[in-house]
């Protein structure tokens, strides 16, 4: 799922806002953890694009694969999609 930019700095804020409540976390530098927790997430939004285009380049090269959304569409990018990451992540 692609994440704007507003929706990757209002997780960010929530997941600072948490840290700081949580009992035994100390935060000395919170703009520091919350631009940090910002780079996460968009590393993590690439990564899960570029899965995205992979598995989409695959199923592209299916003769028959039923519309995007079909139940066979799903179950087939699914499995393909688990494929890439153990491929990608030597799982």
């Amino acid at each position: 799922m692609r994440l704007s930019r507003e929706r990757i700095f209002h997780l960010a804020d929530l997941i600072v806002k948490e840290l700081g409540s949580t009992e035994g976390v100390v935060m000395k530098a919170p703009d520091d953890v919350r631009s940090e927790v910002i780079r996460a997430l968009a590393e993590e939004t690439k990564l899960e694009e570029s899965i995205d285009g992979e598995v989409r380049k695959i199923l592209g090269t299916y003769a028959r694969l039923g519309p995007e959304g079909s139940g066979e569409w799903e179950v087939l990018y699914r499995k393909t999609r688990e494929e890439v990451y153990r491929r990608r992540f030597r799982l």
